[in-house]
Parts: C-alpha cells; sequence; structure tokens
C-alpha cells in the first residue's frame, strides 16, 4: 500500500527492494518514506553493492541515501562455501553504516574466520570500502620465558592515499615499555618502507635496545637504485626477540646498496654497476657457538653488456657480443671467529664473440671466449 500523503509504502510478504544504488534487500514486512528513504525493513536479507558486502538482520532502519542501522546482524563480503559459512563474519547487537563517511561502527561485535571466534569487542570500527582507514587495530599478546607478557596495541594511520604508518606501544612485564613502528611510501619513481623496534630501557640489561629495518629502491632517468638493510643494538638481539628480526639469517645482518644505468654502445646494450655489501655479525658469548662471517664486499663494481655488432667482410648479420668484468674488494668483519682467511682485491673479465652462419638445411656459428 502507498499512502500518497506522506509517501509512505507499507509491504507485507516477499518484499524485495532495488535501489538507485544498486543495493538489495528482501524480507517479510517494509514500511518506508519513498522520498527521504526512511523506514525501517524485518528481518531482511541484504547486499550493499556499494562494498560487495551483506548479511541478515532482525531489522534495519534506513536513516536516509547514505545511512542505516542493522539491529541483530550479520555482515561479511565473503561469498558462502559449500558449508554454508563464509570465510570471515562480523555479527553484532547493532551495526551503523554511514556510507557518506565511509565508516561502519559495530556495537556488541564478534569478528569469526571460518566459524571460529577470533576476536570480540564492545565496539568495532571498520571501512565500508577498500579505501584504509586510520584506527586502532585490534591488540596482539605473546607470553616467552625472556620478556614475561607481551601485549601490543597497534595504531594504524592513513597518512595520504601513497603513505601510511602503524604505531604499536609495547609492554613487556619484565623488560619495560617500548615501541614498534612502520612506514611506508609510494611514489611514481620511487617506493620505501621502515621498520623500527625501540626499548628505551630494558629492565633485564639495563640499557637501551633497538631494531631497524629498512628498504627503498627507485629509478632514475635509464639507472635504478635501490638499498636495504637490519641493524640491531646488541649480539643478543637475536635471541630475547627473535620475532622482530625480518633477516632469514637472524645472526647475519646485511646491509646493502646498489646503483645501475643501462646505455647502448652501437648495437650493444650494456649496464654499469656499483655495489657494496656488509654484514653486521651477531656473535655469542659462549666461544663454542661463535660463527664465520661472510666477506663484506665494498665494492662492487662491474661493467657487462651483449648485443650485435654491425656486419662487416661482406656477411649480411653481425656478430654477437657478450662480455662482463667486475671487481671486487673483500673484507671481513671485525669479530669474524674464524682465522686465517685472506681480505684482498679481486677482478675477473670475460667476454665472447660468435657468428653464425644459417641455410635452409644447416648451420655453424664459431665461437671465440676469453
Amino acid at each position: 500500500t502507498y499512502d500518497s500523503r506522506d509517501g509512505r509504502a507499507s509491504a507485507l510478504g516477499n518484499v524485495q527492494v532495488l535501489t538507485a544504488q544498486g543495493d538489495r534487500f528482501s524480507g517479510p514486512e517494509l514500511q518506508l518514506d519513498l522520498d527521504r528513504f526512511e523506514g525501517f525493513f524485518l528481518r531482511p536479507e541484504y547486499h550493499f553493492a556499494r562494498t560487495g558486502a551483506g548479511g541478515r538482520a532482525e531489522r534495519i532502519d534506513f536513516l536516509g541515501p547514505e545511512r542505516s542501522t542493522l539491529t541483530t546482524a550479520s555482515y561479511t563480503s565473503c561469498t558462502i562455501d559449500g558449508g554454508g559459512t563464509p570465510g570471515w563474519l562480523l555479527s553484532a547487537d547493532r551495526v551503523q553504516l554511514n556510507f557518506a563517511a565511509n565508516e561502519g561502527i559495530a556495537d556488541g561485535a564478534v569478528l569469526r574466520f571460518l566459524g571460529v571466534p577470533i576476536l570480540a569487542a564492545p565496539t568495532l570500527s571498520f571501512p565500508l570500502s577498500d579505501a584504509r582507514k586510520s584506527g586502532w587495530l585490534p591488540p596482539s599478546i605473546n607470553l616467552d620465558n625472556k620478556s614475561g607478557l607481551e601485549l601490543a596495541v597497534p595504531y594504524y594511520w592513513n597518512i595520504a592515499p601513497d603513505r601510511d604508518a602503524t604505531l604499536t606501544p609495547v609492554m613487556y612485564s619484565r623488560r619495560g615499555f617500548g615501541i614498534d613502528g612502520e612506514a611506508r611510501y609510494l611514489a611514481p619513481r620511487h617506493r620505501g618502507e621502515v621498520q623500527w623496534h625501540w626499548l628505551p630501557t630494558d629492565r633485564v640489561v639495563d640499557a637501551s635496545r633497538y631494531a631497524l629495518q629498512w628498504q627503498q629502491s627507485g629509478n632514475v632517468a635509464a639507472g635504478r637504485w635501490a638499498h636495504e638493510g637490519v641493524r640491531v643494538s646488541d649480539d643478543s638481539y637475536w635471541k630475547d626477540f627473535p620475532r622482530l628480526l625480518g633477516s632469514i639469517t637472524p645472526r647475519l645482518l646485511p646491509l646493502s646498496a646498489q646503483g645501475e644505468r643501462d646505455w647502448r654502445l652501437g648495437g650493444v646494450q650494456t649496464t654499469i654497476y656499483a655495489r657494496a655489501q656488509h654484514w653486521q655479525v651477531l656473535q655469542d658469548a659462549d666461544p663454542r657457538a661463535l660463527i664465520a662471517a661472510p666477506y663484506h664486499r665494498v665494492p662492487q663494481l662491474g661493467w657487462r653488456g651483449s648485443g650485435r655488432l654491425a656486419p662487416w667482410g661482406g656477411l649480411r648479420s653481425g656478430a654477437d657480443l657478450d662480455f662482463e668484468t667486475e671487481l671486487n674488494r673483500f673484507e671481513l668483519a671485525h669479530n669474524d671467529a674464524s682465522t686465517g682467511r685472506v681480505e684482498g682485491w679481486r677482478a675477473h673479465a670475460l667476454a665472447s664473440i660468435r657468428q653464425s652462419w644459417r641455410t635452409p638445411g644447416a648451420w655453424l656459428t664459431p665461437k671465440l671466449a676469453l
């Protein structure tokens, strides 16, 4: 039924609504002001096209085209699998959706993954689209015999579309207060990321502790550059904070930088490069647990190229040329456990030239390499 005096529609039995935005609702009973899109829907199933998410609720109150309140509701953007359960599902006593602000607020919320509850909170705030949103993230709790009880509460900061950061205050029951952080940026020709962990005063060792990990890369004209590294405050860091080191070799922490540039010489494409690699070696106080460190390479200089030379001697095609040459300085870490290993320079060069003759029935390719 429709009352033209106040613009209100009432519907009973198998009610379906499709909005101009593509949102769909279906259920047994609806009352709606069509001009202002205000009213309620009882026991609906719903799907918001703008977010690709939906679910069920005991009641939806429409507060305008951009705002809704769901009572005793479920909410997910995952499709339902063969068992009838979506990958993740948010259930709440009440969910407020504000599409204009791109924000949802769930009261009395429980988040389930594959049917298993993984998070419960009096209030949760979440974005309604793929856009990022600043705010507190779920806390993490860890317990070990070195730091005791660890409680971390991260805050995500959406600085700009191409920059963000996460700051995480951490409390260790044995060591004291610390802070973790991560910052990232993207630019048309550059990108980078830095992570850090800082403990101003570690009560166990009565000293400041830190870890720093970073990587950056970019392009400049015909060249490329990159640098990355991991550094920590002391030799025992890898044992006290094993989960914080991103290196696959926790006692050998790399530091490297490199730059490359391309150019053509005739028909030969060449690349010249400069690199450096340095290691922080974390030795153990037990002399039986000392390790031999890899060599530093400071610097590593090289030039390589390949291509086809111009034809000569009446040949239809030119010869193919490949070459590479490199100069390295090898040094040992000051706390290397091995003895008798030498330091010094090493240079090598390799070049080859080949000429091919081909017919429909045979081919021949002489090659000279030095």
